[in-house]
Formats: structure tokens, C-alpha cells, sequence
């Protein structure tokens, strides 16, 4: 009997003790379930900034491609330059009514530039593999080129008689004002950098009209001219060379070089002494401007 009661009171302490060991344990493994839990829904929000992060990146990265390979825009354009250049020492001839024939030399000066151009330009190019993606292009343009040339010009020659083979002739001075205006079609091609500068070459022909004014001429200080004008017109040709820096993709700052040929003007105008025609040589100007240019569409 004693030792059924003793196991009566033994097993319910069993049992509570059990249950005193068991329940802090399991709280345990729960509270761990759930900082696991909290940890896995902050390592994910973790990776979810990163990524947004990255994708930030991505994003700029592209943006500064873009931004590195910079291409002007294509379209119609309009620009205004002036400048200055030189006209090449320029022989004469002269043909008198009366008979007298003479030659000489003028020019070998400097000169006053100023023009307008209008154009367009197009896309053009991406240029080979290894430069793919970079920035590098070729592009095409044409352009109508319309400048004034201003100088004054003074020479010295003979004028006088041809008899028998034999020429006698006497000191002349000659000078005068001229006023050209020159109009050429050009065709260039560019080749845009990753620098926002543009280098370019082209080809222009057209056409020139000559205004001479103030002509004055001497013989052995006797003046049988003075204050006469003429005009005339012809062929031009010139060969160009430049660069542009484009501020924006539409603006853009340029530097050109002409190399300008005009095919032997010839003046007519009355002297005292007969009708006389003056017959140039070619003139080769050399010209230098710097100028601006907005593309507009």
C-alpha cells in the first residue's frame, strides 16, 4: 500500500517536471524560428536596395556613354563668319585703244572677309568596328558660301609703244579700290570625335562679281586716270579646310581656310589716252575666318 501511494504522487511530479524543462525550450526554437524569419525579411530588403542601387548605376553609366559619343544633330543650318586674307602679288596687262600697250604688277596685300553660309547636314556614318559606339562618325554636308572681299591695290609697270619688235615704254603707278562678292556651292565631309570637334575638308565652286572703284593711273607722273570704276564677273573655285566645336549638339564654333582661285577678271574703263583693258592674271587669295553655327531642324 505504501508503495502505491508513493508512485501516486511520484508520477505527477514527473509529468510537471517534464513540462518545467520542455516548455523555455520550445520557446527557444520558436523565438530562434523567428529572428531567422526577421533576418531572411531584412537580407531581402538589403538585396533589394542594392539592386535598385546597381540598377542606378546602369542607368548613369548608359547616360555618360551617351553623353562620351556625341554626334551633332542633322538638319538645316545657318552660320556667320568674318576674317581676313591675302591676295598673291598679281601681274597685268594693258591694252590701249590708241595703241598703247603696257603690264605691271598689283596686289600683295591684305584684305577684309566677311560671308554667310547656309546648309545641311546629314546623320553620315558610324565608322568601323574597332570604333563602334565611340563616337566617331563621318558626316556630309552642302552649303551655300556667299562672302565680300574688300582691298585697295597699287602697282608699278611701263606703258608705252611696241615698233619693230622694239618696246619703249614709260614708268606707270596704278591703284584702286576692289569690292568683290563671291558665291560657291560647297560640298564638305566630317568627322565628328567623341570631343565635340568636328575637323572637316571640302570643295566650293561658283562664281565671283568685281567692282573696281577709284582707279587711278600715271605715266611719268602725268594722270590719265582718275577716279574711274568698272565691274566684272567669272569662275571661282576653292579648296576648304576647318574645324567646328560644338558647344550643344544645334551650336558650334568654327575656324576655315579658303584657298580661293579667281580666272583672270578684266577691266575696261576710258583713259585720256584711248580705251583701256586691263587684263589679270589669275588671283589667288588666301583666307582665314572664324565664325559661328546654330543647326535648326
Amino acid at each position: 500500500m505504501k508503495r502505491r501511494k508513493t508512485l501516486r504522487y511520484l508520477v505527477p511530479a514527473i509529468g510537471l517536471f517534464t513540462l518545467a524543462v520542455i516548455q523555455p525550450l520550445r520557446a527557444g526554437i520558436e523565438e530562434g524560428d523567428s529572428a531567422a524569419s526577421t533576418s531572411t525579411d531584412l537580407s531581402s530588403a538589403g538585396g533589394d536596395k542594392e539592386m535598385k542601387e546597381a540598377s542606378k548605376e546602369m542607368k548613369e553609366q548608359k547616360e555618360l556613354s551617351k553623353e562620351e559619343a556625341f554626334r551633332p544633330k542633322e538638319g538645316l543650318y545657318a552660320g556667320l563668319y568674318g576674317g581676313a586674307g591675302y591676295m598673291d602679288t598679281n601681274h597685268y596687262t594693258s591694252n590701249f585703244s590708241s595703241g598703247l600697250i603696257g603690264n605691271g604688277n598689283l596686289g600683295g596685300n591684305w584684305q577684309w572677309v566677311g560671308g554667310v553660309k547656309v546648309g545641311y547636314q546629314w546623320k553620315g556614318w558610324e565608322l568601323g568596328d574597332n570604333l563602334a559606339g565611340k563616337g566617331w562618325y563621318l558626316m556630309p554636308a552642302a552649303e551655300f558660301d556667299g562672302f565680300y572681299i574688300g582691298n585697295s591695290q597699287s602697282g608699278t609697270g611701263v606703258t608705252g609703244f611696241g615698233h619693230a619688235g622694239v618696246f619703249t615704254g614709260f614708268g606707270t603707278n596704278t591703284g584702286m579700290q576692289l569690292n568683290m562678292g563671291i558665291l560657291t556651292i560647297n560640298g564638305l565631309l566630317k568627322l565628328v570625335t567623341p570631343w565635340k570637334l568636328v575637323p572637316y575638308i571640302g570643295m566650293g565652286v561658283g562664281g565671283y562679281y568685281l567692282s573696281a572703284s577709284n582707279i587711278s593711273q600715271s605715266i611719268l607722273g602725268h594722270g590719265i586716270v582718275n577716279g574711274a570704276s568698272t565691274t566684272d564677273g567669272g569662275f571661282v573655285f576653292t579648296p576648304i579646310a576647318g574645324t567646328e566645336y560644338y558647344f550643344t549638339r544645334e551650336l558650334s564654333l568654327f575656324v576655315e581656310f579658303k584657298f580661293l582661285y579667281m580666272n583672270n577678271p578684266i577691266l575696261n574703263y576710258g583713259t585720256a589716252v584711248g580705251n583701256e583693258s586691263m587684263h589679270f592674271g589669275e588671283m589667288l587669295n588666301y583666307i582665314g575666318v572664324l565664325g559661328a553655327k546654330y543647326v535648326f531642324w
